[in-house]
């Protein structure tokens, strides 16, 4: 049982904003397209701007990846983890919100991680990019440790962290990225 009830506060963000698309079991590779060809579905057919699109799209892709490599795995065949997604249309642009279990033992380097990102401006952030993209591996997840770096650089640092200690060594970290129309900053 959790301390504090994350996931009962995602579904009220998702009754409260009457989302666009939701998602809450097992992610994998296939959930995750399907995920993905909702959502673009459903942002076309609200009409929204090309090169909105194309941002909301890339930070989705990100952040659906991150809840799948980050979070804890199930033992089945193939990498799945649990987790909760929600995207939904805000008066200024859209919100992402994602939600999953990680090993308490990592949550100390995902707020290094965050820390670093929230003192740097777009201008460091983009070199951070460019940097561990020349000088960056593959890391054992899978990831070029980029997609944080990423979605801060396409949101306008609009990123928000919420992490909840629950039972048996793990914490529920609650990712929430506004993309706003008002800001259009080059990724």
């Amino acid at each position: 049982m959790m301390k504090n009830n994350a996931t009962y506060t995602m579904f009220e963000t998702m009754k409260k904003h009457k989302a666009m698309v939701t998602y809450h079991g097992e992610f994998t590779f296939e959930s995750i397209n399907n995920i993905l060809l909702y959502a673009r579905r459903d942002i076309k057919l609200r009409k929204v701007d090309q090169k909105m699109s194309r941002k909301i799209y890339a930070v989705l892709v990100e952040a659906l990846e991150n809840v799948l490599r980050h979070g804890i795995e199930k033992e089945y065949d193939t990498k799945t983890t649990d987790g909760v997604f929600i995207l939904y249309r805000t008066d200024d642009g859209f919100t992402i919100k994602t939600g999953n279990l990680i090993q308490n033992k990592d949550v100390s380097k995902l707020k290094d991680e965050i820390k670093e990102i929230t003192e740097k401006n777009i201008e460091q952030l983009k070199e951070a990019y460019r940097e561990q993209l020349r000088n960056g591996g593959i890391s054992t997840k899978g990831g070029a440790g980029i997609g944080l770096i990423d979605m801060a650089i396409k949101a306008n640092k609009n990123l928000e962290f919420t992490i909840f200690e629950t039972e048996n060594d793990t914490s529920f970290v609650e990712l929430t990225i506004n993309i706003s129309q008002q800001e259009e900053i080059a990724a």
